[in-house]
C-alpha cells in the first residue's frame, strides 16, 4: 500500500499503462484541477456575497426611506442584494417620470429620473398619504424578479461542471480500466503467459484510471451538494429582501 501511495509507485504504475490509458488519466487529472478551481472560486464568491450582503442589509434597514441609499449613490461591490436593490430603485425612479422636477413623497422632496444624480431635500414632516406618488408594485416585482434571476445565474455559473465531474469521472475512469484490462488479456493471449509478474503491472495501470476517476468524482459530489445548498440559501435571502424592499416602497410611496 505504501509503495502504491509513494510518488515513485504512482509514476511506475502510470508508466505501465498504454497510451489510451495514459491519455484518460491525464484528462482526469486536468478535470480534477479544473473542478478544484471551480470549488475554490465559487466558495469565495458565495462567502463574499454573504459578507457584503450582511453589511448592505444593516445599512438598508438603518434608513427609513428605502431609496435613501440609491439617492446618495451608496454602492457595494460584488453584492447580489445591492444589485437587486439598485435595479429596483432604478425602476421606482423611472416610474416617477423623466425630468428633474421635485416630487413630493413621504419624508421630503426628491428629484427622480433626471440626467444628473438624484437629490434629496428633507422636510420636517411627512407628506400626507393623498400626496404620495403611486408606484406600480407589479412592475417593480417583475424588475426585482429579473434581477434575482440574473444574480442566481451568476452564482450558479460553472457549478454544473461539478455535476458533470460527478457523473462523468467514474465512467471515464471505468473506460480507462476496461481498456487496460482488455489490453492485458490480449497480450496474455498473444504471448501465452499467465505469470503474475507479467500481468500485474498492466492490471494495476488499468485500475489507476478508476482510482483517478473516483478522486475526481467524490470531492466534486460533496462540493456540488454544499454549493447547491448555499446557493438555495442565498436565493431565499434575495427573494426575502425583494419582498422587504417592495413592502418598504409600498409604505413610503404608494397611495393606500
Amino acid at each position: 500500500m505504501n509503495a502504491v501511495l509513494a510518488a515513485g509507485g504512482i509514476l511506475y504504475i502510470f508508466g505501465q499503462a498504454d497510451w489510451p490509458g495514459k491519455v484518460i488519466v491525464l484528462v482526469l487529472c486536468l478535470g480534477s484541477a479544473f473542478t478544484w478551481s471551480v470549488m475554490l472560486t465559487k466558495s469565495q464568491q458565495l462567502s463574499r456575497a454573504r459578507r457584503t450582503g450582511e453589511s448592505f442589509l444593516a445599512q438598508f434597514r438603518r434608513e427609513r426611506d428605502p431609496l435613501h441609499l440609491f439617492i446618495n449613490n451608496y454602492e457595494v461591490a460584488d453584492c447580489p442584494l445591492y444589485n437587486i436593490y439598485r435595479l429596483g430603485a432604478e425602476e421606482v425612479s423611472a416610474q416617477f417620470g423623466n425630468g428633474g422636477s421635485l416630487r413630493k413623497v413621504a419624508g421630503g422632496y426628491k428629484a427622480f429620473g433626471g440626467s444628473g444624480p438624484a437629490t434629496l431635500t428633507a422636510v420636517d414632516s411627512d407628506v400626507s398619504v393623498a400626496e404620495r406618488t403611486v408606484v406600480n408594485l407589479d412592475t417593480l416585482r417583475g424588475a426585482l424578479g429579473r434581477a434575482i434571476d440574473t444574480e442566481v445565474m451568476r452564482l450558479e455559473s460553472r457549478v454544473s461542471v461539478l455535476s458533470t465531474a460527478v457523473t462523468g469521472g467514474p465512467f471515464l475512469g471505468l473506460l480507462g480500466s476496461s481498456w487496460g484490462v482488455m489490453s492485458v488479456f490480449a497480450a496474455m493471449g498473444e504471448y501465452g503467459t499467465v505469470r503474475l509478474g507479467a500481468v500485474a503491472p498492466g492490471i494495476s495501470a488499468a485500475l489507476l484510471a478508476t482510482v483517478v476517476g473516483l478522486l475526481v468524482a467524490v470531492p466534486s459530489l460533496f462540493a456540488y451538494n454544499w454549493l447547491a445548498q448555499r446557493i438555495r440559501h442565498a436565493t431565499m435571502e434575495m427573494e426575502s429582501f425583494a419582498e422587504e424592499f417592495v413592502n418598504a416602497v409600498e409604505h413610503n410611496y404608494v397611495t393606500n
